[in-house]
C-alpha cells in the first residue's frame, strides 16, 4: 500500500488513454471520477482537468 509520501506518475500512453476515457463519459461520470480518487492522484488530476475545460462544478 502507498504512504503518503509515495507519488503516483502516468506515462504518456497511460495519461492519454484516460483523457481518451474521460472524453467519453457525461459530464456527472467525470465528477464521479474526481471524488472516487479523493481528489488526489494523477486521475484526480485529470478529472480536474476535463472538469475546467467542461465548466463541470462538483
Amino acid at each position: 500500500m502507498a504512504n503518503h509520501e509515495t507519488k503516483t506518475v502516468l506515462d504518456d500512453a497511460s495519461a492519454a488513454a484516460v483523457r481518451l476515457m474521460l472524453d467519453k463519459l457525461a459530464d456527472h461520470d467525470v465528477a464521479e471520477v474526481y471524488e472516487a480518487t479523493s481528489g488526489q492522484g494523477p486521475i484526480a488530476d485529470l478529472a480536474a482537468e476535463a472538469m475546467r475545460a467542461r465548466n463541470i462544478d462538483l
